[in-house]
C-alpha cells in the first residue's frame, strides 16, 4: 500500500479517451497530470487535472515529444505515465531510451507491430485462427484493381479514429482510390481489403499483466456518431469475446491496454475481428458497468499485479452526449435540430432515455460545461462546422505515417 497517491501523467489530453480516463482515475480519488500540443485540449476543463504541460504533438514531431515527457517526468518525479492513445506506440519504439524503472505498462515493440499494422494484426488472427473478414493485403495499383464484390473496405496500413478507411461500392469510386493512393504513395506499406459483413459493431477492452488477462470488457454501438465513433453504447457479456482476447493476449505476452473492433454477423452471431487499437480506448461505459480499466491500467504501470477484474453487467447504455450534438449537426446541418439534441440530453428523453453520460459527465465534473457551451456556441453559429471538431482533435493526438517511419528509424538506431 503506497504511504501517498501517486502522480500520473495522461500522455495527451485531446482524445475523447483521454477525457473519459481523467473522469474514472478522478472518481476513484486520483488527480493526473496532462502533456498535450493543444492548450485548450478537451482533458484541460476537469477538476480531477491538477497541470497541463506543453509538449510539441507526437504525430508531428515524435523526437520531441518525446524529449518533453521525459523531461517532465524527472522535473514532477511522476510515478506513472499511462499512454491512453497511440503514445503507446511512440513509447514502445522508444525502447531503451526510457529511462529505468519509469511506470508504463507497455508491450514489446514487437508485439505492437503484429496490431498496430492491419496487415500484421490480419497475419496474427489467421495464425491464432480469430475470425475476420475475408481479407487480402495489395502493394500495387494492378492488384487493387482486381474485380472482387462490392461493397468492401480499403484500410490504409495505419490510422486513428477510421481515417484511412474507405468503403468502396463500385468500379468509380474504386478507381478514383487507386489514383489517390498512386499520388500519395500509400501501396508502398500495404493497402487491406476486407469483405463487408452484415452485422453489428461492438468493441472490446483489456488490460494485461504480461501476458495475463486482468480486466475486459465489451460493448455495442448502438448509435453511430461523426468519425464512425459512439453516440450510444450498451455493455455487454460474451464469454468468446474474453476468450479470444485472452488468447491474443497471451501470444503477444501483451503488457498494458489493447482493444479490438469486431462485426458480429447477424446470421451466424460470429465475432469477426477487423481492427485493434494497442491503447486505453473510452473506459466509462466499462466503469458504469463495474470494470475498472484506467484503475487496472494504473496499478499494472506501478508494478502491482493485481487480481483479474470480474466481467461487468450487461445492458448499461451510455451516451456521449458532445458526440450527439455534432451527429445532429452534421446529419442536415441544421439549429433547429441541435436545438432538439439538446433539449433531449438535457431531459433524457428520445433516444437517450435510461442513458448515462460518459464523455461530459456535469454532475461529478461541472468543468466539463466549458467545453460543452463551447461546442454549443460554434453549433449554433455555424452547424456545418460540426465535421471540423473531430478532424482537428484528431490531428492533436494521431500518429502521422511520416512519424510511423520515424519510429521505426529509432528502432533500427538502437
Amino acid at each position: 500500500m503506497r504511504a501517498t497517491p501517486p502522480k500520473i501523467l495522461l500522455s495527451e489530453g485531446s482524445s475523447l479517451s483521454a477525457r473519459e480516463a481523467i473522469t474514472a482515475l478522478g472518481l476513484a480519488g486520483h488527480r493526473v497530470e496532462l502533456i498535450s500540443s493543444d492548450p485548450m485540449c478537451l482533458g484541460r476543463f476537469s477538476r480531477f487535472v491538477a497541470r497541463v504541460h506543453a509538449a510539441p504533438a507526437s504525430g508531428q514531431d515524435p523526437d520531441g515529444y518525446l524529449a518533453a515527457v521525459l523531461a517532465l517526468v524527472k522535473a514532477r518525479a511522476i510515478d506513472a505515465v499511462l499512454p491512453v492513445h497511440e503514445q503507446a506506440y511512440l513509447f514502445a519504439a522508444a525502447g531503451q531510451r526510457l529511462p529505468a524503472g519509469i511506470g508504463m505498462a507497455l508491450a514489446e515493440f514487437t508485439a505492437f507491430e503484429q496490431v498496430q499494422s492491419k496487415a500484421n494484426l490480419a497475419d496474427l488472427l489467421t495464425r491464432l485462427g480469430v475470425p475476420q473478414p475475408a481479407t487480402q493485403v495489395v502493394r500495387t495499383p494492378a492488384a487493387f484493381a482486381t474485380a472482387r464484390p462490392y461493397p468492401y473496405f480499403v484500410k490504409a496500413a495505419f490510422g486513428t479514429a477510421s481515417v484511412g478507411v474507405w468503403r468502396v461500392k463500385d468500379d468509380r469510386q474504386r478507381d478514383a482510390l487507386a489514383e489517390q493512393f498512386a499520388q500519395t504513395g500509400a501501396f508502398a506499406d500495404g493497402l487491406l481489403i476486407q469483405q463487408a459483413i452484415v452485422g453489428t459493431l461492438e468493441r472490446t477492452q483489456a488490460v494485461f499483466d504480461r501476458g495475463r488477462l486482468v480486466a475486459c470488457h465489451i460493448y455495442r454501438q448502438v448509435v453511430e456518431g461523426p468519425g464512425g465513433g459512439d453516440v450510444l453504447k450498451e455493455s455487454v457479456e460474451d464469454a468468446r469475446v474474453r476468450d479470444i482476447v485472452e488468447t491474443i493476449g497471451q501470444a503477444l505476452n501483451w503488457h498494458g491496454a489493447l482493444s479490438f473492433d469486431y462485426i458480429r454477423e447477424t446470421a451466424s452471431g460470429t465475432p469477426f475481428f477487423i481492427d485493434a487499437n494497442p491503447r486505453l480506448v473510452e473506459p466509462m461505459n466499462a466503469w458504469f458497468s463495474g470494470v475498472d480499466l484506467p484503475g487496472a491500467l494504473l496499478r499494472v504501470s506501478l508494478g502491482e499485479n493485481p487480481p483479474a477484474q470480474a466481467s461487468g453487467r450487461a445492458g448499461v447504455v451510455t451516451r456521449l452526449g458532445l458526440m450527439g450534438l455534432l451527429d445532429a449537426a452534421r446529419r442536415r446541418g441544421r439549429r433547429r435540430d441541435v436545438l432538439r439534441e439538446i433539449a433531449e440530453l438535457t431531459t433524457g428523453s428520445g433516444r437517450y432515455r435510461g442513458t448515462r453520460e460518459e464523455l461530459v459527465p456535469l454532475w461529478s465534473d461541472p468543468w466539463c460545461a466549458v467545453p460543452l457551451a463551447v461546442v454549443v456556441g460554434r453549433l449554433m453559429w455555424r452547424p456545418g462546422a460540426a465535421a471540423r471538431f473531430a478532424d482537428s482533435t484528431v490531428a492533436a493526438y494521431s500518429l502521422t505515417q511520416a512519424a510511423v517511419h520515424r519510429l521505426h528509424a529509432w528502432q533500427h538506431s538502437t
